[in-house]
């Protein structure tokens, strides 16, 4: 596992090589609207196709729907936290490898994102560098 710490945390695991320059299909599970357009223009700039949800049971259509190339989870939203989401995913044959970053304000989101079987994890609040060196590890590209 390789560990990168700045003003935010987060640990990879594993990543996945993308084709078509690094540009990826990422859906954002965040409950706060602001960080989640924040985060959708972030990714839209940097060429990526974005998908959003507000909580847990629009993640699981969409991920089914589109099946995503990173998924960016918070963990703690209403009608069905991040956890069941990600446990969806790993139960899922289709999405089952799909990388997934959890970002969480949780005092402890690094031990919950191992136990949830998360490929990356950011500590909220964390700096825009941070999550764009995250979204790159995480997807592998330079």
């Amino acid at each position: 596992m390789e560990l990168f710490c700045t003003a935010g945390c987060f640990q990879v695991k594993s990543g996945k090589v993308r084709e078509n320059n690094g540009m990826a299909r990422i859906l954002i599970v965040e409950d706060d609207d602001e960080l989640r357009l924040l985060w959708e223009m972030f990714l839209k700039r940097a060429g990526h196709e974005v998908y959003q949800a507000v909580d847990g049971l629009e993640a699981l259509y969409q991920a089914r729907y589109y099946e995503p190339d990173l998924i960016v989870l918070d963990l703690m939203m209403p009608t069905a936290s991040g956890d069941l989401v990600l446990g969806f995913v790993r139960s899922t044959a289709e999405l089952r490898n799909t990388p997934v970053l959890v970002v969480s304000a949780h005092h402890n989101t690094a031990s919950l994102a191992e136990q949830y079987e998360a490929d990356a994890y950011l500590k909220k609040p964390f700096s825009v560098d941070d999550f764009d060196r995250a979204i790159k590890s995480v997807l592998k590209i330079a």
